[in-house]
């Protein structure tokens, strides 16, 4: 009679072993989930930002194809005027994009930048935007480019 009172008590102890690992196991799946929420969240937010640069880009397409809007990684970003409050030329308003855009990805994105090409390698000159941004996850730099014809 007293063997199997104390075989219970083993039986409860290794219960009780098991639910942990398993909840210790769903914990680690929440966390895991909760970081590629957040990796999500930056990509999107990098693809809003670089398609609104495009299209800024479109709109002042003469002033693209002169290599106004060319910009590197790490480049400082232009002096620009205020062309909300005041009519600019094509060249102001560029800057004015340009300055306004790298603004948007250091507020929005951690370590957020970008870059500008012009790639004029085909018959057609294309835009090329990139976007990085510092990857928790990867311990590193994440970078989207997007390719379009202004």
């Amino acid at each position: 009679m007293r063997l199997t009172r104390g075989i219970s008590l083993v039986e409860v102890l290794v219960a009780l072993l098991i639910l942990s690992l398993g909840l210790l196991g769903f914990a680690s799946l929440q966390a895991a989930n909760l970081n590629l929420g957040n990796e999500a969240w930056l990509r999107s937010q990098a693809t809003v930002m670089a398609s609104d640069m495009i299209d800024r880009i479109r709109g002042n397409s003469t002033t693209f194809e002169a290599g106004q809007y060319d910009h590197a990684f790490g480049a400082p970003a232009p002096l620009a005027h205020d062309c909300s409050a005041v009519d600019c030329n094509p060249i102001e308003l560029a800057d004015y994009d340009l300055a306004g855009w790298l603004s948007e990805l250091a507020a929005q994105l951690p370590a957020g930048s970008g870059q500008i090409q012009r790639d004029t390698s085909g018959a057609i000159t294309e835009l090329v935007v990139s976007v990085r941004w510092f990857d928790r996850a990867e311990q590193g730099t994440a970078t989207l480019n997007m390719r379009a014809q202004p």
